[in-house]
């Protein structure tokens, strides 16, 4: 099948084709969970010095003690310059300042590793690895031309419009939404595992995500329309403002989603979040959280990241082979079918478990969706805004927002789907060309049809799967991202990392993945005391308890703007 011709607002004369590209390298700060051992450390040394280091760290200076170390310090008086100086006195620098831990991070020989930590001036040092991550500049597509003929790329109009996905919630796991016309009084509920407890897009990621999604054009005449725009909303935020968030408050919202998906007919999951981890989905407890919404009857559709274009790069949980993983679609800007392909900077197969992926793809390169204005992305892109209620956004997030809203207008179509004929459906009636054979884009009318009349029943996807168990590590589920919290209530933020959840207690796979997910269940659970819950956009006064919250030490949600946004690399 090919898509009907159609003009494609593509890459302007300036900007050169993607084999011409340059590839930029962003450098991210993210402690190593390195498991290094270590046999002997200089006799000079002493007992409580050594209690300073990082076990890791220790590991690395005993074995390279002439190498430069890359560490993370911190202060016990952060007002001094003390601990600042002595590391220039030992022939290292100051790299940054980190005010969240009350410290800095620096150069230092190894050699001078002991020394520091034997200094008053100094509390805690760790090692700060630095992990080279293949990307693209995605702050360029702020001056490209607004995309505005996605709708029809896809065969959106030609849906009918008794069709708008009336009645369907699509959960949307992310940043909160704010209040704006095009969403109307279809947000049902808005659902905060922040300390922000309002539920508000601080951050500026889930309001475009929820536009895409549902978005009904009020602002501008119809102009800018979502997927679904008869879709409801039900608003997730596991970010507050710097967008920072743990795989911990991730598992909990999902989870929050399956006990309440009856209360608001959740039949789609849009996930715009991922890691680079590489511990098999099998043991995965992301993995397993997703499988879970998935088996209790939502529809999971995963952004597959914007790590690309290399091979392997697909984002954790998109690299689960129950769900929906959607890849972002560079359409070239022609008329023609023959020329697309998958976005430079859209993540690629296969997972570490050797599955294919991405399963689909979307239109996904400067998506006008709903401005979330004085956001974090709103301050930093000005040139991304379209007049004063739009907003433009590149990436698989966007790519992901879009099949979601698909996925709800099939919802309306035919209740009775169940997740693995959804997926067969969008797979089976996606549109084939030349450069998108292993992901190809999705077709909103042929997949309206199909579920419409029960095509693909006798085929579901996913048969013969080996589910996870969820057993696996929490911290491996990280990856490389780490965020900071006040871990033992002292004021001071730690990093959080190891088995343990971003309100400090201990987490343990087995009892984790044996819990019942229900609604009467959900009132037990450690975060139901934490989560401020909000029915449509009223205003409620927070009286639980409070968390300290996170801030960002890596690369986190895949929907850049910025290649190194989103605080990172995991809203994609």
């Amino acid at each position: 099948m090919r898509r009907p011709l159609v003009n494609m607002i593509g890459h302007p004369p300036n900007v050169p084709t993607r084999r011409g590209r340059a590839r930029a390298l962003a450098v991210v700060l993210g402690l190593a969970a390195m498991a290094m051992t270590w046999t002997s450390v200089p006799a000079a040394a002493a007992p409580d010095a050594l209690a300073k280091i990082d076990g890791a760290l220790l590991g690395a200076a005993e074995h390279a003690p002439a190498s430069t170390l890359s560490i993370i310090v911190r202060e016990r008086r952060p007002s001094s310059s003390a601990a600042e100086d002595l590391v220039r006195d030992l022939g290292g620098g100051v790299t940054r300042e980190l005010s969240i831990v009350g410290g800095f991070s620096a150069e230092l020989p190894g050699s001078a590793l002991y020394e520091l930590a034997g200094s008053d001036a100094v509390m805690r040092i760790w090692g700060d690895a630095r992990v080279s991550v293949a990307t693209v500049d995605m702050g360029r597509f702020d001056t490209w031309p607004a995309n505005t003929i996605w709708r029809k790329t896809i065969r959106l109009p030609q849906v009918p419009t008794t069709h708008a996905g009336k009645g369907v919630s699509v959960a949307l796991l992310d940043t909160g939404v704010s209040h704006v016309p095009d969403l109307g009084n279809r947000v049902l509920a808005r659902v905060d595992f922040t300390p922000e407890h309002d539920g508000y897009d601080r951050y500026g990621h889930g309001t475009h995500m929820a536009g895409i999604i549902a978005g009904d054009g009020t602002s501008s005449a119809g102009a800018w329309t979502g997927a679904a725009p008869g879709a409801n909303i039900v608003s997730v935020k596991v970010a507050g403002a710097d967008g920072s968030t743990d795989v911990s408050v991730v598992l909990a919202g999902l989870e929050w989603v399956v006990d309440h998906r009856a209360e608001y007919n959740i039949r789609v999951l849009n996930l715009s979040f991922g890691t680079d981890s590489t511990q098999s989905y099998q043991v995965d407890p992301l993995d397993y959280a997703v499988e879970r919404v998935w088996f209790s009857g939502i529809l999971v559709v995963v952004s597959a990241g914007n790590r690309g274009p290399d091979s392997g790069t697909i984002n954790k949980p998109g690299d689960d082979p129950f769900v929906l993983t959607v890849g972002a679609a560079d359409l070239k800007g022609t008329i023609a079918a023959f020329d697309d392909g998958v976005a430079e900077f859209s993540s690629r197969g296969p997972t570490s478990s050797g599955f294919a992926k991405p399963d689909i793809s979307a239109p996904g390169i400067t998506i006008v969706s709903n401005r979330a204005v004085g956001s974090t992305v709103d301050q930093a892109h000005p040139l991304a805004r379209v007049g004063n209620a739009y907003f433009k956004g590149t990436g698989t997030s966007q790519a992901a927002a879009v099949v979601s809203g698909v996925a709800a207008l099939m919802f309306q179509a035919n209740p009775a789907l169940t997740p693995d004929v959804a997926k067969a459906i969008l797979i089976g009636t996606a549109m084939r060309s030349r450069g998108l054979m292993n992901a190809p884009l999705v077709d909103a009318l042929g997949s309206v049809c199909a579920a419409f009349s029960n095509a693909f029943q006798t085929r579901p996807a996913n048969q013969g799967l080996v589910p996870s168990t969820g057993l696996g590590s929490l911290e491996a589920s990280r990856g490389s991202f780490h965020v900071y919290a006040d871990l033992n209530g002292d004021g001071v933020p730690e990093i959080v990392q190891g088995e343990i959840d971003v309100l400090g207690q201990a987490w343990d796979g087995r009892s984790w993945s044996a819990r019942s997910w229900s609604a009467d269940s959900w009132g037990s659970t450690v975060w139901s005391a934490y989560v401020a819950e909000s029915p449509g956009w009223e205003a409620r006064s927070w009286s639980g308890r409070s968390w300290s919250g996170t801030s960002w030490n890596g690369r986190s949600w895949s929907g850049d703007w910025t290649g190194q946004g989103w605080s990172g690399g995991i809203w994609s």
